[in-house]
């Protein structure tokens, strides 16, 4: 990692701090609603969005092991998940 990511990781702690578990929380479901029907850049868009809430999350060890439980069950998912194929998207 490089010294802009590892300052963009400390901004990210910082925030986490500012809003803690519950405002952690919020903001993913304030996003989740936003993008409730994405298309696939979007959906891609907002798997960043929730990576850098996963990086404010670490702040909290409670919520950084929920963080990265979630990480290990989609490590293990993601193998195992079949795309479907889709004509057209336009997004």
């Amino acid at each position: 990692m490089g010294i802009p990511h590892i300052e963009e990781a400390k901004e990210l702690r910082k925030e986490g701090k500012r809003l803690g578990r519950a405002g952690l929380s919020q903001r993913v479901l304030v996003l989740l609603e936003q993008y409730k029907d994405p298309s696939y850049k979007k959906a891609i868009e907002l798997a960043g969005r929730l990576h850098a809430i996963a990086l404010a999350a670490r702040t909290d060890s409670y919520w950084s092991e929920k963080c990265g439980r979630g990480y290990e069950m989609e490590r293990h998912d993601i193998k195992i998940f079949e795309a479907q194929e889709v004509k057209n998207d336009n997004d």
